[in-house]
């Protein structure tokens, strides 16, 4: 039995809207976007070193005083709200 030749222009366009969300692009876009993720991922780690020495000073004082009962920090409300939005400037902004 001889094989059936089908129209792949037909079957294409039958198909064609289902692209499964997905594009091809050409090799500088690809570079391009490739250099774009490790400026990303450079500012990002840079953010979290940020964040990192926002928090630990703060943490390694609590280890150090973690014997102690009683915490006294008066007036801390304007300090841990400075440091809030230095960090949900350096996650969020």
């Amino acid at each position: 039995m001889a094989e059936k030749k089908f129209d792949l222009g037909s079957i294409m366009a039958e198909y064609g809207d289902n692209d499964f969300g997905f594009t091809a692009i050409d090799e500088e876009e690809y570079n391009s976007i490739i250099a774009e993720k490790e400026d990303t991922v450079e500012e990002y780690k840079a953010r979290l070193h940020e964040v990192e020495k926002l928090i630990l000073p703060f943490l390694t004082k609590l280890l150090q005083t973690a014997d102690q009962p009683i915490i006294k920090w008066p007036n801390r409300k304007p300090v841990l709200e400075s440091q809030i939005q230095k960090i949900l400037n350096l996650t969020r902004g």
